[in-house]
């Protein structure tokens, strides 16, 4: 039995404009952190009024809410990072720190607490996350490691293929170089600590010990001396990196792996558009009977390819609401894809006068899209059919205003096109309208 003086008192700072993920997540997190040791505060930064059924939710949780309102590059970083500071001179009996973030601008924060004695929890994406920041941690962890276990679609499913160790060293390789790409592409350097979590994370059936090697920096010495990747830099700042020159095979291998990707999540689109949402077992039978051939890319088990599309932000599962129902699973759109699609259509879908979204809106409809499950094309259809514009037009003559900005417009179009009552309808837009001090009403 744990004695007293072991359990750890801890205090969390939560970066929420950094990391989030489903409520699920945040829930399993929260009750894991309680788990560990005692809970003395527990803080959440994020600009609220654009947050607030998660508020709602944190709140519930216990956590206290700080409203960031300033729109500055950095605003919630600055607030969290004087609470932190002053936590540290005002509660010395804290002797774990966790930190939900993976901004760099708290690489000092982390190595003051080293410093000055204390632990430090770090929980965040890994794919996102500054390079040095997990090296400065105690411990780390995944924020999608928080997730509900994923059944297997069959129970062969859950059988790996026998696979020759010198196939998956190179299937591995290939695996390694697409995680220093992703790296390097956030701005973030490749540190050799870091790739492992980001490596792990995106390849969730990644086993080193599995292909032969006794740890993980043996497999890079391996993926180096083969060269797949080089080592820029002395231990502990050893940068990963692609050499100049990529062989024929390896650029092979990348691409049938970013083909099957691509072709999973534009099957659940195109599902979707015509359908209810693939059921888990309904994708990975969709799939098969389509050609794709996952041992090929080094997928030993249906489920690590879709949770690595997941990782991906390609796909989103979404667990059963009823005890013995499968998995859903909906396509993800990203900023860059939605931002497109705006300023493909934006004056012809809402007018002249209108600006593609900024960046925090495009998340938002990207992130309404998924919740209702929408598509693009959906979307699209919803902004243009007669019977939502006149329901649309209705509401807005009634409450005596103009237009809406594009956000709310396409929020409420598609509330309208998947038939909600007006009454549903008004309620969801008039807590996005709120900020801007309008509310909408119902005809009579």
């Amino acid at each position: 039995m744990t004695s007293l003086e072991t359990i750890p008192h801890m205090a969390i700072f939560w970066d929420v404009e950094n990391v989030t993920d489903e409520s699920a997540t945040h829930r399993t997190m929260t009750e894991r952190i309680h788990q560990a040791g005692t809970v003395t505060r527990a803080y959440a930064f994020a600009d609220w009024d654009h947050r607030r059924q998660m508020a709602e939710e944190l709140y519930a949780l216990g956590y206290d809410l700080i409203h960031i309102p300033d729109q500055r590059d950095n605003a919630s970083d600055y607030k969290m990072a004087a609470y932190i500071l002053d936590h540290l001179m005002h509660y010395p009996e804290t002797t774990r720190y966790v930190l939900i973030t993976g901004d760099g601008d708290f690489k000092l924060i982390a190595g003051a607490l080293k410093e000055h004695g204390v632990e430090l929890w770090l929980i965040s994406n890994p794919i996102i996350t500054a390079s040095e920041l997990p090296e400065l941690a105690t411990i780390y962890s995944d924020i999608f490691s928080f997730r509900p276990a994923l059944d297997c679609v069959r129970p062969e499913d859950c059988d790996e293929s026998v696979q020759s160790i010198v196939q998956l060293r190179h299937l591995a390789a290939v695996q390694l170089q697409e995680v220093i790409r992703i790296i390097t592409k956030t701005g973030n350097k490749p540190g050799v600590g870091h790739t492992k979590h980001v490596m792990k994370s995106l390849n969730p059936d990644f086993n080193e010990s599995a292909m032969g090697f006794s740890h993980w920096n043996e497999f890079v010495e391996w993926a180096e001396a083969q060269k797949y990747i080089v080592r820029e830099g002395e231990m502990p700042r050893t940068i990963l990196a692609l050499p100049d020159k990529i062989s024929p095979e390896s650029i092979k291998k990348s691409k049938e792996v970013d083909e099957a990707f691509s072709f999973l999540a534009q099957v659940t689109e195109e599902r979707l558009n015509e359908k209810p949402p693939f059921t888990l077992m309904e994708l990975g039978v969709e799939l098969r009977e389509r050609g794709l051939d996952l041992e090929k890319i080094g997928y030993r088990r249906f489920s690590d390819f879709v949770l690595s599309a997941e990782k991906r932000n390609l796909i989103r599962i979404i667990a059963p609401e009823k005890e013995g129902d499968s998995p859903v699973v909906l396509p993800v759109y990203d900023v860059d894809r939605i931002q497109a699609w705006f300023e493909k259509n934006v004056e012809r879908l809402f007018g002249s006068s209108v600006n593609v979204p900024k960046t925090a809106f495009l998340k938002k409809i990207g992130q309404t899209l998924l919740e209702t499950h929408t598509t693009l094309d959906e979307l699209e259809n919803f902004l243009t059919a007669p019977r939502v514009k006149e329901v649309y037009n209705d509401i807005l003559a009634v409450s005596e205003i103009p237009f809406l900005p594009p956000f709310q417009q396409s929020l409420a179009h598609i509330l309208i096109g998947k038939r909600l009552e007006c009454v549903a309808v008004i309620e969801k837009v008039n807590q996005e309208l709120s900020p801007l001090g309008i509310k909408l009403q119902c005809p009579k």
